[in-house]
Parts: C-alpha cells; sequence; structure tokens
C-alpha cells in the first residue's frame, strides 16, 4: 500500500510525520491518515511527497516495495565472521518461497561462489 512505503521512506530520512504535513501544508492528523492508508492519495500529494522525500513518483506506488538502510561493512573481517554471516543469509534464503522471488536463484548463486571464496581462502 502507497502509505506504508510512503512511511518507510519518511522514517529512512529520520523526518517526522509533523514536518512532512508541514512542508505540505497539512496537519499531522491529516498526514497520518495518508500513511494509514485512510486518506487516497491524490496526484498532487504524490507530486509533493516525491519532492519532500527525494524520490521518484513510481518509487511511492510500488506495491511490493522494501527499503532498508545501508549497511555499514566493518574494516575488516574474520574468516569465522564472514563463514558466520554466509550460514545466517543461507538460512535466510532457505526460508524464502522460490517462486515468489525472481532474484532467488542470482542470491543462490552469489551466496555459492561467497561459499567457495572463503573456502579457498589461507
Amino acid at each position: 500500500m502507497p502509505g506504508s512505503i510512503i512511511r518507510q521512506y519518511r522514517e529512512f530520512k529520520n523526518y517526522s510525520q509533523k514536518w512532512v504535513a508541514s512542508q505540505m501544508g497539512i496537519s499531522q492528523n491529516a498526514y497520518s491518515k495518508i500513511e494509514n492508508n485512510i486518506t487516497q492519495l491524490t496526484v498532487h500529494h504524490v507530486r509533493q511527497l516525491s519532492k519532500i522525500l527525494e524520490v521518484p513518483v513510481l518509487d511511492l506506488l510500488k506495491d511490493d516495495f522494501e527499503i532498508h538502510r545501508p549497511i555499514i561493512l566493518p574494516k575488516t573481517i574474520t574468516k569465522d565472521q564472514l563463514a558466520e554471516r554466509i550460514r545466517m543469509l543461507d538460512e535466510k534464503l532457505a526460508a524464502k518461497h522460490v517462486l515468489k522471488h525472481d532474484n532467488y536463484m542470482v542470491a543462490m548463486s552469489l551466496l555459492i561462489a561467497a561459499e567457495n571464496t572463503i573456502a579457498a581462502v589461507h
């Protein structure tokens, strides 16, 4: 639903509902109804939100969208730590339904390549 996508972008930017609402010229309560999918978005609202949140209009309208904070990679990692992270990824991928994820095979290929790289490390 667009409201939950908008919420994710807003939270990613660390903006409050009150601040976004003020930028739109509406009350925080009215804005909350947008995020909770109570109020249907108008084209004008989508354009405003696109500008405020600095994202393309189409990204606000996607139904199957996930947003994640960027991963901060450590400067160094031990072989055991890397192996543990790969094991956790393997468990997460195993829990996913193959037919529901277009990139499942790509992810599995990357996981296998990473495992082979670790095995080659001396």
